[in-house]
């Protein structure tokens, strides 16, 4: 047994959280005695990773490995989503600033002391424009500068003083000793990526492209943070069709298939003997997204129109099996600053007549809306690979015809598709938010600053001064009950404008198999008990 396992046992709480739904107490299901060190645990998912860089990744899963497997973040967040210690043991915490002590027992996977230093190199190349971090934007827009008081202190001051400040830094630093010598806008394509030197209780072993990559247990992780893990190895295997992941886990070749299972394959393993459906709240928001630079978009009545035609309960228990829940704006149910606010409802004649309002009526008889001669048509962009994207085209589809409204549907590469969203060359898109942080900052998706960027993420081109000042009070409000009044204040605003139509926050799925023990998954991520997954003796490969 490890001395300080009890740090990392961490159960989901949010009264939300994970349900598994196996096929009762059989010999598979029941606890297996006391956990074993050892063995090897495969992972199956669906897209292959980006490189292993905190700065420069942008994919969801590396990120994910980043933060529970490979490094360290300065903090961690608990099960009820509180700030807590990681790397940084303790904290000073003003209006103006923040000042971290680092642990002196964390070390790079070479040896080298994890420093000051290198949290400070970190927070430069996030906020240099050269590098193109998503770190600038979704952490670091509130914090100035990171200043080295000694090797072990780094004091970061803020733009001015915000609520959530200390959730500026859920983010893990790279080693200066190795990366210095890398140009800003060379460091995506730096070889380190390839083959990370990292910090936490699992060490990079290989990566082949299109196959697999694998860990092993770091022996030398500091028994205060939770020590060596149980696992010797975590193997990650592409396999990047859904139906074989879903029969690989079913025969027992992978044991947990988790990105990404979709909510068809969740109804199939539940019941199955031995295999659990873990589901959870996620941070990944789905959206209809609307190209507010188009002239048929520009229009706040349309956008609305459009949103109440859209059915979004029914969706949910349709093609989503009940596996989510309606999202009325971008602050999911769980957080502490989301307010209750009143969805949209599903009102195809309100729709009719908001679209009347706005000139567009049947002139000709032919069931489409029409102004000044033009059709009310559009095109939606939608993922080829992603079948369940594929089902809600088809039925918002349907949906919106029965207001007058024709959809054609375009299916595109993801590449293909992310380069025209990014672009704005569309007319409409099915998209995916996932959150990076759990503190909430709309700067990126609503700002009128992003707007006028090219390639940003405010990818609807929307831009309103009441939400700029909105999102700028709610960004610097220390109270978190004004914060909060804020917040849904913003929501409120932006569904009556909906530059893009919120439609659901998913459920979170992976089927986990019965030789691995002690798997808790929550909001924070699929990975984040990985230290504590255990196999049995008697099961171990």
């Amino acid at each position: 047994m490890h001395a300080s396992k009890g740090i990392r046992l961490l159960r989901p709480l949010l009264a939300l959280l994970v349900a598994a739904c196996g096929g009762g107490e059989t010999a598979d299901t029941l606890p297996a005695g006391d956990p074993t060190p050892g063995g090897t645990a495969v992972i199956g998912h669906l897209t292959d990773f980006q490189g292993f860089n905190p700065v420069t990744n942008t994919g969801i899963l590396t990120d994910e490995v980043i933060k529970q497997m490979l490094f360290t973040p300065l903090i961690r967040y608990d099960e009820e989503l509180n700030v807590q210690p990681y790397l940084a043991e303790s904290w000073e915490l003003s209006d103006s600033s923040v000042t971290f002590r680092l642990r002196g027992d964390v070390a790079w996977h070479d040896g080298r002391p994890v420093t000051a230093e290198d949290v400070k190199f970190t927070f430069d190349l996030g906020k240099n424009p050269e590098t193109a971090s998503l770190l600038g934007s979704a952490y670091m827009n509130m914090v100035a500068s990171a200043t080295v008081v000694d090797s072990q202190t780094v004091r970061f001051d803020f733009v001015a003083p915000h609520a959530q400040a200390l959730e500026s830094f859920w983010w893990a630093p790279l080693p200066r000793h190795l990366l210095q010598d890398v140009a800003p806008g060379q460091m995506s394509q730096a070889s380190y990526n390839q083959e990370p030197v990292g910090s936490d209780p699992f060490r990079f072993v290989s990566w082949e492209r299109g196959q697999q990559m694998v860990l092993e247990a770091n022996a030398d992780f500091p028994q205060a943070l939770g020590g060596r893990p149980y696992l010797d190895r975590v193997v990650f295997r592409l396999i990047p069709e859904p139906t074989t992941m879903l029969t690989e886990l079913l025969s027992g070749s992978i044991d947990v298939a988790g990105w990404t299972l979709l909510p068809d394959q969740a109804q199939q393993i539940q019941g199955q003997q031995g295999v659990e459906l873990k589901h959870y709240p996620s941070r990944e928001l789905t959206y209809l997204g609307w190209n507010n630079e188009r002239p048929v978009f520009g229009d706040p009545d349309v956008r609305r129109a459009l949103a109440m035609a859209t059915d979004r309960p029914r969706t949910i228990a349709g093609p989503l099996h009940g596996l989510a829940a309606p999202a009325v704006g971008m602050i999911p149910p769980w957080s502490p600053l989301h307010g209750e606010v009143a969805p949209l409802p599903h009102d195809p004649a309100a729709a009719q007549a908001l679209l009347a309002r706005a000139g567009w009526r049947d002139s000709n008889g032919d069931g489409i809306l029409d102004r000044g001669g033009q059709p009310l048509r559009s095109t939606l962009l939608v993922n080829s690979a992603n079948r369940m994207h594929q089902d809600l085209a088809t039925v918002i589809q349907q949906q919106l015809r029965g207001v007058g409204v024709e959809v054609q549907l375009q299916q595109l590469e993801f590449g293909t598709l992310l380069q025209r969203h990014r672009g704005r060359d569309y007319d409409a898109v099915i998209s995916n938010w996932t959150l990076d942080t759990f503190k909430v900052d709309p700067t990126p998706l609503f700002s009128c600053v992003e707007a006028r960027r090219p390639q940003s993420a405010n990818r609807a081109g929307f831009c309103d001064p009441a939400i700029d000042e909105l999102i700028s009070r709610g960004l610097r409000t220390t109270d978190p009950a004004a914060a909060r009044q804020i917040w849904t204040s913003f929501t409120q605003q932006l569904q009556q404008r909906q530059p893009i139509t919120f439609l659901f926050w998913s459920e979170d799925l992976a089927g986990v198999g019965p030789r691995l023990q002690g798997v808790e998954m929550d909001v924070r991520s699929k990975l984040v008990s990985v230290p504590d997954w255990w196999i049995p003796a008697s099961r171990q490969r």
